[in-house]
């Protein structure tokens, strides 16, 4: 599966330029002052851009920026480490190709691991406890774990979480569109696709006429965006094939 990652998550905000305002030239010498160029027209957000933005930073106004330094920086760490190893770091920015780690599996049951140890120690990290960046790192190594058994013993609690609002919902449609994938069943919000012969091909949906509607639920952007982010940077050409799961062998 090919799943949304942080990387790709930020991918929305750096989409608005900021007005660039050129500079007025000089009067020509001895002449009539020249008329200064008309300034740049910013690039306009869009509307489901400016609708995540309000409510990510209504997250934020209303859980603050966390109150665990040390678990924050350990989660980021931790997140960095997952993007890395599936070659999606800073330097693959530059590159026309995505390394994945050969050692993988290995490498997602550390950090396995580690989300196991704080989870038990301290619970959930909310945005309140680590920060949005910080509860959003719990949430990709949660989404790349392979034990399923695990990741679907926290959906309830999860869920109830994002209800209240302490967590970031768009994070966790990722872990539940995996986890209904692995079961062979059809994703709810478009955020997982398969490799295919000539690109990639979104997994099954529940509801092909309402998912950006339910993306939008979820501050994701509209599919069509999504399937271009996720082909920019793996490389790979977006299709309009949609792939089913396989169930798992019983």
């Amino acid at each position: 599966m090919w799943p949304y990652t942080s990387r790709m998550y930020r991918l929305p905000y750096l989409l608005s330029l900021a007005a660039i305002l050129l500079p007025a030239s000089a009067a020509a010498s001895g002449g009539a002052p020249q008329a200064a160029p008309a300034a740049a027209v910013a690039t306009p957000v869009p509307a489901w851009q400016a609708a995540i933005d309000q409510r990510r930073a209504a997250l934020i106004a209303n859980n603050g920026p966390g109150e665990d330094a040390t678990l924050r920086a350990q989660l980021l760490a931790m997140r960095d480490q997952d993007q890395r190893a599936r070659g999606l770091d800073a330097h693959a920015a530059h590159t026309d190709h995505v390394e994945v780690a050969t050692n993988l599996a290995e490498i997602d049951a550390a950090l396995t691991a580690q989300l196991k140890q704080i989870v038990e120690t301290v619970g959930w990290p909310t945005i309140r406890r680590v920060g949005i960046d910080g509860s959003d790192a719990a949430m990709l190594v949660l989404t790349h774990t392979r034990d399923h058994a695990w990741q679907q013993s926290l959906l309830p609690k999860l869920e109830s979480l994002a209800d209240a609002q302490q967590i970031d919902p768009s994070a966790l449609a990722m872990v539940i569109d995996k986890e209904l994938v692995a079961e062979g069943k059809l994703q709810r919000y478009g955020t997982q696709f398969k490799r295919v012969a000539d690109g990639i091909a979104m997994y099954g949906v529940e509801d092909p006429a309402g998912l950006d509607k339910l993306r939008a639920q979820v501050m994701l952007p509209p599919i069509e965006v999504y399937k271009q982010q996720l082909a920019g940077m793996y490389h790979l050409k977006a299709t309009n094939q949609i792939v089913l799961a396989t169930p798992p062998a019983k």
